[in-house]
């Protein structure tokens, strides 16, 4: 249950409703105005004062006299209002519950995000506020990180997919979340009318799906009973599985931790809406299919179309056209109206003709009509699986693609969201789908009976797709590199050593040296005496880095100086100015050393820590909380913890330099910190970061966090850094360390 005792007086609302746009009188909604007055009103009437609701409004002329009676001091709903009101004045309310509604036009953009429309919109210029993009920024600072204990959001808006050619006409949506999360445990119940390509229908001027949200929050309370949002949203289905005639229209929820736990609800599985018809090139695709199928029907067409909608009977979630003796061209229109539908009637008219193959035109024919290339099964087995994983798993997911495919928005927050956007990644003809590289990568690196079950999932697709073998060498291959990561310890691999000098004079023009290192083999690549220019010190890493490195397996050390412990070397940039710059620090596990402060009659503390580094996990390094900040009380908590390996910490940054040299003189050999300048990660959030894996790998785990916040900026682990300094690794013995 859900239900949640509460002083509603303690409550803050945000509601936004956009009826007029910039572009044609069709693109005007008449309706959002009325919804966001009736939830003001429920509000207001469970105690919220009015002063603590914000409401955003674009309104049709007609509708104005009634917006400005029920709430005079609204404001415009355009872009600037919008993320003023999310991105800054939010930081300042003091509350216990925020609810978010927002009801207007929604189309779903490129790579599957959900654009919530602005009123600047034209009807060439879609522009719109990432939907998703709200959950990542209830998380983040732009609520005040000691209060707000729990989120409501809801989205009356359609998620409609775009035909190619408008798609393109559409922005990026705007990704309101500016600053890292810092809070993922904040509850969050987050409705929305309709699932992916779907439409929010209306009725009688207002939105189908907040009347019935308003009827069932109304009935929840009307005994006086503590609102439970369970019980309302069962309401909600129920109304909608009772209507005949809600067409597609399903309503889907997600909540995460609500009740310490994260679920995603649909109601039913994904139907695309009807869409335009066909242009002449669409059609002539069509025409390829029926003629496809026709021909894989065979010689009793008409039971063999009964058999084949039999089989699709169990997938879809309508009844098979009513035109007696089915045909091909009914199979491939009843396709046409499901999501996957097309991967599914193929894959099921090819069970029906095992000896016959599909031609490469039926393939290209749909891949232009429809874009999902998975079946109604393998789509719901996936989303599943996800939704079995944590969001940690998933993260990892999201990185196991990052680290084959580089930087794509990737949500790891959504299992359904999630298996939409790996769909979307580029299915290369005759080369093996990106998502199943994906799951064979991620199943390669991890553990668990969900990664075992990806792993025959994969399986099965690749079998579908006549691609077993190719799935096959790829799976060999991820797993050889899993093992060989497992089992290189620190002193096999290849490192490169840096040696960045002090600044010098203006610029912060640097002296620097540069070695590679495999045990104890030591060759020289560089020695640049005259102080470089930051720009010109990165290039020269980067061309040292191309020409020595491996990307990825390189170990990248930088010995600084303790007071150059927080330079941001892991985000210098590789390939400057060109198509593919990226960062130092997703291409490398980076790591700063130390040897200032050092002392040679300490030298065996920090021998004797950094031994306990093999067989550990990032769960033995010891929590530094913000209070303990000066030199006494970190030497008193590290002696107090003798045997750990070292230390974390998410303390302020005028704390830091006493931290850095306690752990430096105590000898505290590896040391994680959030270079933030206020403290922004608990100590659940960055051990959860950390992961569980063993302690050695912790570069490479950094790298792909690193990775991550790359694709997403809001992602905390942007902002980690990591002291790693092996004893047995020094710089060549010919340098003096302690030199300036």
């Amino acid at each position: 249950m859900t239900a949640v005792e509460h002083d509603w007086r303690r409550t803050h609302a945000v509601l936004v409703a956009v009826e007029r746009y910039n572009g044609s009188d069709g693109l005007n909604l008449d309706g959002p105005v009325h919804d966001a007055l009736a939830m003001r009103e429920w509000l207001t009437g469970q105690g919220v004062p009015a002063a603590n609701i914000q409401l955003l409004a674009s309104p049709l002329e007609h509708n104005r006299a009634a917006l400005e009676a029920a709430h005079p001091g609204y404001r415009p709903a355009e872009r600037a209002d919008v993320r003023q009101v999310f991105q800054d004045e939010l930081r300042s309310i003091d509350a216990d519950w925020l609810w978010v509604y927002w009801a207007g036009h929604g189309v779903q953009t490129q790579r599957g995000r959900w654009s919530l429309l602005y009123p600047e919109t034209r009807d060439t210029d879609l522009q719109g506020a990432d939907a998703d993009g709200l959950i990542h920024l209830m998380h983040t600072e732009h609520l005040p990180w000691d209060g707000v204990d729990r989120v409501t959001v809801i989205i009356d808006a359609c998620r409609q997919a775009l035909d190619p050619g408008v798609q393109e006409l559409a922005d990026e949506p705007d990704d309101l979340a500016q600053t890292p999360q810092v809070d993922v445990e904040r509850p969050i119940y987050w409705m929305r009318a309709c699932q992916a390509g779907a439409v929010a229908k209306q009725q009688q001027g207002t939105g189908r799906f907040t009347a019935a949200l308003l009827r069932q929050l109304h009935a929840a309370v009307a005994d006086g009973a503590d609102l439970d949002l369970d019980r309302v949203w069962q309401g909600v289905v129920e109304e909608f599985e009772q209507a005949d005639d809600t067409g597609r229209q399903r309503p889907t929820v997600y909540v995460s931790r609500w009740n310490e736990s994260v679920r995603v609800v649909r109601l039913g599985p994904p139907d695309p809406p009807p869409g335009p018809p066909l242009d002449p090139l669409l059609s002539r695709f069509r025409e390829t299919l029926v003629l496809e199928a026709s021909g894989l029907l065979g010689a009793d067409p008409a039971g063999s179309a009964a058999r084949v909608a039999a089989r699709l009977r169990m997938e879809f979630t309508d009844a098979p056209p009513a035109t007696g003796a089915l045909l091909a061209q009914e199979l491939v229109d009843w396709a046409l109206a499901h999501e996957h539908g097309l991967a599914t009637l193929f894959h099921a008219l090819a069970e029906q003709a095992p000896d016959q193959r599909i031609g490469a035109e039926a393939r290209e024919a749909c891949r232009r009509l429809q874009k999902q290339w998975l079946t109604c099964a393998e789509y719901t087995e996936l989303v599943a699986l996800l939704g079995r994983l944590d969001e940690r798993g998933r993260a990892d997911v999201v990185a196991a693609a990052h680290q084959q495919f580089g930087p794509a928005r990737l949500p790891a927050h959504d299992p359904v969201a999630l298996a939409d956007a790996l769909e979307e990644l580029v299915p290369r003809p005759h080369q093996l789908p990106q998502l199943l590289s994906t799951v064979e990568h991620f199943a390669a690196y991890s553990d668990g009976a969900v990664a075992a079950e990806l792993r025959v999932w994969a399986g099965a697709c690749a079998v579908r797709l006549g691609m077993k073998d190719v799935l096959l060498d790829h799976r060999a291959r991820a797993t050889a590199e899993a093992e060989r990561a497992r089992t290189a310890g620190p002193a096999e691999r290849r490192r490169i050593q840096i040696r960045l000098h002090p600044p010098h004079g203006p610029g912060q023009r640097r002296a620097y040296e540069v070695w590679a290192r495999r045990g104890d083999e030591v060759d020289a690549l560089a020695k640049i005496d005259t102080p470089a220019s930051p720009e010109e010190m990165q290039r020269g890493i980067d061309a040292l880095l191309a020409a020595h490195a491996r990307a990825t397996e390189t170990v990248v050390e930088f010995f600084v100086p303790s007071t150059d412990l927080e330079l941001d070397v892991h985000r210098w940039p590789l390939d400057a100015g060109k198509p593919q710059e990226r960062s130092l620090g997703t291409d490398f596990p980076v790591v700063l050393r130390c040897a200032e402060l050092r002392q040679p009659e300490r030298r065996h503390l920090w021998e004797r820590r950094w031994s306990r580094v093999a067989g550990a996990t990032p769960g033995d390094l010891h929590w530094l909380p913000g209070h303990t900040h000066s030199f006494a009380q970190v030497r008193a908590a590290m002696e107090r913890q003798e045997t750990a390996p070292g230390a974390m910490t998410a303390s302020p940054a005028w704390t830091r330099s006493k931290i850095f040299t306690a752990c430096l003189f105590d000898g505290v050999p590896v040391l994680v910190w959030d270079t933030g300048t206020k403290p922004a990660l608990t100590e659940q959030q960055l051990r959860s970061l950390l992961g569980t894996g063993p302690l050695e790998h912790l570069p490479q785990r950094l790298r792909k966090l690193r990775l991550e916040s790359d694709a997403d900026e809001s992602h905390p682990g942007r902002q980690l850094a990591l002291l790693w300094d092996d004893p047995h690794r020094p710089l060549p013995d010919r340098l003096d360390l302690s030199a300036p």
